[in-house]
């Protein structure tokens, strides 16, 4: 997971396209102000993309397997729905295509209810992106 594009970069708020190399997903930067006084580069790697709702994420069971789907809602450009599967139940981890999503803010013990490699969607609010840097 890469920054392909900086749509917006200030001290305090950044917004990126992120790629997995085939798909992208607009993510707003929580990572920001980096380090060291870095500036976001496009190719900088991410280290991990969060969901964020404001309020409870609900996880459902789908029935199709290989049906990963990430698909912008809503006017504002960065609500999605995302079909994936569960990757990590433990630390509460979504794999769509090749990007990783953390659940961790709603799921901070695990996900309880599905096992690993079960295929689920989810629709948040927006996808926060931290650096690796």
């Amino acid at each position: 997971m890469k920054i392909s594009k900086i749509n917006e970069y200030s001290y305090s708020y950044a917004e990126y396209l992120v790629s997995d190399g085939t798909y992208e997903i607009r993510c707003v930067c929580n990572s920001v102000p980096l380090a060291g006084g870095v500036e976001p580069q496009i190719g900088m790697p991410i280290k991990m993309l969060y969901a964020f709702c404001l309020e409870d994420i609900l996880i459902k069971e789908e029935k199709s397997a290989n049906c990963h789907k990430i698909t912008k809602i809503g006017k504002y450009g960065f609500q999605y729905e995302i079909v994936g599967t569960i990757l990590n139940k433990k630390n509460s981890l979504i794999k769509v295509f090749d990007f990783i999503i953390s659940l961790e803010y709603f799921y901070p013990d695990g996900i309880s209810d599905f096992e690993e490699g079960d295929i689920v969607s989810i629709t948040i609010d927006r996808i926060e992106c931290e650096l690796d840097i």
